[in-house]
C-alpha cells in the first residue's frame, strides 16, 4: 500500500467513551457481489475480489514500523479456514492492501465478533497521511456461530495515488476474519479541487476538506431498504426525546422539516446527513451530531491559533464592527502554525463573511458544528475557528495590531498553505477563552490544563498583604465532589481557607460542563443555601412549555419533595468573590445560576450570557460510526419559568479589548480584578 502510516485511530488519539448501537439494525442490500457459503457452511471469497485476507498463511507485515503487528489464534469456528485475528480492548487490527493503478470504486467487507467493533476503510494519498474514510457497517449477514458482516460500498479510490487499509477498532476486544475488497463500479476522476466549504465544486457524496472534494458517502450506511419505516423510527426519535420547551418551538420545526429531505434523498450522504442536519437545527448545548471520521482523518493544515470574541477598538476605523455580530479577536497562539497572528490582531472575515456567520453557516454539513442552547451567543464558534478554518476555508482577511496601532486588511489564502510533511510537531496550545493565565502553577505555555486539575494560588498580580487568590479550572466533572476535578476544587478552597484569603477570582471560562457535584464545592463556599432549580426528563410528546403558574406549583412540589437542586450552605465565606464566564454548557450554566444574586459579595463577569443548557441527554448512535445525543429534559427555576435556552446573565458584561490584548492584558480578569480590590478597599 503506498505509504501508509500508522493506523488512524491512534493516530488521533480515538479511544474511550463506548457509543451503544443503540439504532435499529439497518440492512442493505449490496450492489456488489460478496463472499458466500457454500451448502455445507463453508465461507468462500468472491472470485472478482482484487484482495482477501483469511490469514490461513500467516498475518501480513505492518506497514509502519510503529503500526504492532497482527495477532492471530487458531479457532476452530473461524468464518474461513482455522484463523482469527485478535483484537484487544482499545485497540485496532489493520491490514494494508496494494491497489491497481485504477480509478475504481469498491465495497470493502470483514467480519467480526465478541464485542462492538468499528469496521473502516481508510483512504491515504502519497504522504500516507489518513485523507477519507469509510465506516463498514452490519449488512444484516449474521452467522448462528456470531460473526457479523461490516461492509459498505462505493468507496472510490484512486489506485495512482491512494493506498487502502482496512480494520477494526474495538472498545471491547473481539476477533476479524475474512476481509474482502471488491469492485463495484469505475470512475473517470475523483478529488477536484475547491475553494472551501461554500464552494459549489463538489459533487453529490462529496464535501470540500482542505481544498479537495471529498467523499463523505462512505461515512455513513446504504439508505436502508426499509427507508420509509426507518425514517419515521428516527423522526420520532427527535418527537418523543428531545425535550427543552423553549427549542421545541423554535428549533423542532425546521428540524422536522430537514427531515423530509430523507425521504426522497438519492444517495446515502444526502439521506443520513439529512437527519444529522436536523439535529444540529435542534440548536442545543447538549444535541450534538458526530462520527468516526472525525476521529480518523488527518488535519494536513493545523493551526495554533485561538480566537475569541472581543471589541476591536484599535481598528474600528480600518473596519467597523458587524450589526449582529462582536468583533473577533486573536486570543493567544502557539510557538509555530500561527500565520505570523498574534495576541490583538483581528480575524475580520472568512470567504468573504463575518467569521460567526461563515461558521453557523457550515451547519448544512459541519458534523461537529457547535451550537449553544442560547440563540444569542457564539462562544463555543469562536472556540473552533482555528479548527474549521483549516478544513473548511478558502481564505481569511485579518487586520495585525501592535501598540502602536493597526495596519490594512491583509487577505491569507488558506487554500495554498503547503501541507505540514507527516510526523511534523505541532506546539499544543489550548483555546481556553483565557488570553493569559494568572495563577503561578497554570500551564502558561500551551493553556492545556489537565480536565481534573483546578489550579490554585496567590494571583500574580497580587501579593502577600493584598491576599487576593485565584482558581483556574477547565471541567466540572466529578461523580461525588471527590473524584475528577472535585478533589482539586476542594483543595483549592481549602488553600484559601488556610492562608486567610482577602479575596478569590474563580476563572471557568472554558466552561466545558461536568455534573452537579462540581458546581456544589463553589456553591458551598460562596453563598447561603437557597434552592435554585429542578430538572424533569419530558415526560410526554406532547407536553408543552407551561404556565408560569404551573411552572411554579412543579417547582414547589420538586422542593417540598426534597428534589429541587439546593446551592450554598449555612457558613459561606464572606470575602469577594469572582467568577469568570464565557463558554459555559450543562454544569458551566449551573455554576453561575447557584450564584447569580445570591450574595453582595459575590459577581460574575463576562462578554455574555451562558449557553443556557440545562439539561442531560440521551446519547444514541449506530455501530460506532456516526453518534448523537439529544437533550432529554429542561429545567424549572424557582419563578415557575423554565431556563433551556436562556443563559445566565453576568452581573458585570464585559468583552475583551483588542487594546489590552496587545499590550498583554486581560479584559474580564481585570475588570474582576479592579473590583475586589474596591471592596478590599484601601
Amino acid at each position: 500500500m503506498r505509504g501508509w502510516m500508522l493506523s488512524p485511530l491512534r493516530a488521533a488519539g480515538f479511544g474511550g467513551a463506548r457509543v451503544a448501537a443503540a439504532f435499529v439494525l439497518l440492512a442493505f442490500t449490496a450492489k456488489a457481489r460478496a463472499g458466500d457459503f457454500l451448502d455445507d457452511g463453508s465461507f468462500y471469497f468472491d472470485p472478482a475480489a482484487v484482495a482477501s485476507f483469511d490469514f490461513e498463511d500467516g498475518v501480513p507485515e505492518p506497514s509502519d514500523p510503529r503500526d504492532p503487528p497482527l495477532t492471530r489464534s487458531d479457532a476452530s469456528d473461524a468464518l474461513s479456514g482455522q484463523w482469527v485475528i485478535d483484537v484487544e480492548p482499545f485497540a485496532d487490527a489493520f491490514v494494508s492492501i496494494d491497489l491497481p493503478d485504477v480509478m475504481r470504486t469498491y465495497r470493502a467487507s470483514l467480519w467480526v465478533r465478541g464485542g462492538d467493533s468499528a469496521g473502516f476503510a481508510v483512504i491515504a494519498h502519497e504522504d500516507g497521511r489518513a485523507a477519507e474514510v469509510a465506516v463498514l457497517y452490519p449488512t444484516g449477514r449474521i452467522t448462528s456461530d456470531g460473526w457479523v458482516e461490516l461492509a459498505n460500498e462505493g468507496i472510490r479510490v484512486d489506485g495512482t495515488r491512494s493506498g487502502l487499509g482496512i480494520g477494526v477498532f474495538s472498545p471491547e476486544g473481539g476477533q476479524m476474519d475474512a476481509i474482502e475488497l471488491v469492485p463495484d463500479g469505475d470512475i473517470d476522476g475523483i478529488n477536484p479541487a475547491c475553494f472551501g466549504a461554500l464552494d459549489d465544486a463538489c459533487g453529490v457524496g462529496e464535501s470540500c476538506y482542505w481544498g479537495e472534494c471529498r467523499n463523505v458517502n462512505g461515512w455513513v450506511p446504504p439508505i436502508p431498504s426499509d427507508r420509509e419505516v426507518v425514517t419515521q423510527y428516527l423522526e420520532n426519535r427527535l418527537r418523543f426525546l428531545f425535550g427543552p420547551f423553549l427549542q421545541r418551538s423554535i428549533d423542532l420545526p425546521g428540524a422536522l422539516i430537514a427531515m423530509e429531505a430523507m425521504r426522497h434523498a438519492s444517495d446515502p450522504w444526502s439521506y443520513w446527513n439529512s437527519y444529522a442536519l436536523a439535529v444540529r437545527r435542534l440548536h442545543d448545548g447538549h444535541t450534538q451530531f458526530g462520527g468516526l471520521a472525525d476521529f480518523v482523518l488527518e488535519n494536513p493544515k493545523p493551526l495554533a491559533i485561538c480566537f475569541l470574541e472581543g471589541d476591536a477598538d484599535l481598528s474600528h476605523l480600518t473596519e467597523p464592527s458587524d450589526p449582529e455580530y462582536h468583533d473577533v479577536l486573536v486570543s493567544h497562539v502557539g510557538a509555530d502554525h500561527n500565520l505570523g497572528l498574534a495576541p490583538g490582531d483581528r480575524l475580520v472575515r472568512i470567504d468573504g463573511l463575518h467569521p460567526i456567520e461563515w461558521s453557523r453557516m457550515l451547519v448544512e454539513g459541519n458534523w461537529n458544528h457547535p451550537t449553544a442552547a442560547n440563540h444569542q451567543t457564539f462562544a463555543e464558534h469562536a472556540s473552533q475557528l482555528r479548527s474549521v478554518i483549516s478544513r473548511f476555508a478558502s481564505e481569511i482577511e485579518v487586520i495585525r495590531c501592535n501598540p502602536q496601532g493597526c495596519g490594512a486588511v491583509e487577505v491569507i489564502s488558506i487554500r495554498d498553505l503547503p501541507a505540514d510533511a507527516p510526523g511534523t510537531p505541532v506546539s499544543p496550545v489550548a483555546c481556553d477563552n483565557r488570553p493569559l493565565r494568572h495563577v503561578p502553577t497554570a500551564p502558561f505555555e500551551t493553556h492545556a490544563g489537565d480536565w481534573d486539575a483546578a489550579y490554585a494560588g496567590l494571583l500574580l498580580e497580587s501579593n502577600t498583604i493584598e491576599k487576593i487568590y485565584g482558581i483556574e479550572w477547565e471541567s466540572l466533572f466529578t461523580t461525588n465532589g471527590q473524584d475528577g476535578v472535585g478533589a482539586n476544587l476542594n483543595a483549592g478552597i481549602q488553600l484559601l481557607e488556610n492562608d486567610a484569603a482577602r479575596g478569590v477570582i474563580f476563572d471557568h471560562r472554558t466552561g466545558t460542563g461536568g455534573t452537579l457535584a462540581g458546581p456544589e464545592i463553589i456553591w458551598d463556599f460562596a453563598v447561603t443555601t437557597h434552592p435554585v432549580s429542578f430538572m424533569l426528563t419530558r415526560q410526554r410528546a406532547e407536553d408543552e412549555q407551561p404556565t408560569l403558574a404551573a411552572g411554579l406549583a412543579i417547582f414547589q412540589q420538586a422542593v417540598s419533595q426534597g428534589n429541587a437542586e439546593v446551592a450554598g450552605s449555612s457558613n459561606p465565606s464572606s470575602i469577594p468573590i469572582a467568577l469568570l464566564i464565557t463558554q459555559d454548557v450543562s454544569a458551566s450554566d449551573w455554576l453561575p445560576l447557584g450564584l447569580k444574586g445570591a450574595a453582595p459579595n459575590v459577581r460574575i463577569f463576562g462578554p455574555y450570557a451562558t449557553s443556557g443548557s440545562f439539561s442531560t441527554f440521551h446519547q444514541l448512535g449506530y455501530w460506532l460510526g456516526f453518534n448523537m445525543g439529544l437533550a432529554s429534559a429542561d429545567t424549572y427555576l424557582p419563578d415557575g419559568s423554565t431556563a433551556n435556552g436562556t443563559g445566565i446573565e453576568p452581573d458585570v458584561v464585559v468583552l475583551p479589548k483588542q487594546s489590552d490584548l496587545v499590550n498583554g492584558k486581560d479584559t474580564v480578569f481585570e475588570a474582576a480584578l479592579a473590583w475586589i480590590r474596591a471592596e478590599l478597599g484601601p
